[in-house]
Parts: C-alpha cells; structure tokens; sequence
C-alpha cells in the first residue's frame, strides 16, 4: 500500500518541526554557555597578599610572653618566628607535656593562622 500524500506531507511538516525545535534548543545553550565564559572572563585575581612585617612582629612578640609568662613552660630554650601569621616553633623542650603545652599556648594568640612544630625533645635536658 502506497502512503498518501498527505501522510508523507504531515511526516515531512513533523520532522522539520523537530528539527526547528533542536536547532532553537541548541542555540539557547550556546547563547548561555557565551553568557557564562564572559563572566568567568570578567574575573580577574591581581593581587597577592605581602606579608606584613609590623603585625608579624606584633604577633611573635605576643606569642614569646605568653610563652614566657605561663609558669608551667620553660621558654629558655624556644625561638620564635613568624611570617604572614604562621608561627615557627624552633629549640628545645624536656618532654611532650612541654611541646603539646608550647604548641598550645602559641594556637591561642589572635592573629596566628599556623604554628609549625621544629621543637626537639630532650628528655631530661641533656
């Protein structure tokens, strides 16, 4: 049996109507996708952060008397650094009460992002 005209006309109408459809659906995406690389192109990072040597310094200063004043920490033996917050722990101690105690005392100050364990253990003192 032979499909009518009108049936091939009507298969024809549907299948141009799809592909309209499609394309309209395509270019919908791409004009969202073009939306979306120009913001990520208008995003620019220019700056970095210095290190500032003044609140650097504030913040090792802090850290050496709290170090000094608590009376359970002998800080005779303990050096001190800091750069851009991160606080580097350097020397001696006689045991692992002293380096937890050390370590804490140093995580309290405001200002210190890190502190950085380079403590030894020197049980005894020797």
């Amino acid at each position: 049996m032979k499909p009518s005209v009108s049936t091939f006309a009507r298969v024809q109408v549907i299948s141009i109507l799809a592909l309209i459809a499609c394309a309209g659906a395509l270019a919908r995406a791409d004009g969202i996708a073009k939306l979306a690389d120009t913001r990520l192109d208008a995003i620019v990072v220019t700056a970095k952060k210095r290190p500032d040597a003044a609140a650097d310094e504030r913040v090792k200063r802090q850290v050496e008397s709290a170090l000094h004043s608590d009376p359970f920490f002998y800080d005779g033996h303990v050096t001190v650094t800091a750069v851009n917050g991160v606080i580097t722990l350097q020397g001696m101690v006689f045991d692992d009460w002293d380096l937890r105690n050390a370590l804490r005392i140093s995580r309290k100050i405001p200002g210190v992002r890190r502190v950085i364990n380079d403590l030894e253990i020197k049980l005894g003192g020797e």
